[in-house]
């Protein structure tokens, strides 16, 4: 009896760290898409915010005065 029960526990430990093997190979696999995906996002904000910047003029000496006199 004591035998039947051992192997029962046995077997039920095997069959239980079987199952738990591709949750963790899962989990790195959701991992690395999240990381791409993040990484694109960031690439299309940071591309987005580039073409809008607007860029410092070379020459501000040049630059007319603005008359805000009346007329």
């Amino acid at each position: 009896m004591k035998k039947l029960l051992v192997l029962t526990f046995l077997f039920a430990q095997i069959v239980f760290l079987t199952q738990c093997g591709p949750a963790a190979e899962d989990r790195e696999m959701m991992h690395k898409k999240a990381k791409r995906v993040s990484d694109s996002i960031g690439k299309v904000i940071d591309d987005a915010l580039n073409e809008v910047a607007i860029q410092p003029s070379s020459n501000t000496s040049s630059a007319t005065p603005v008359d805000s006199t009346k007329k």
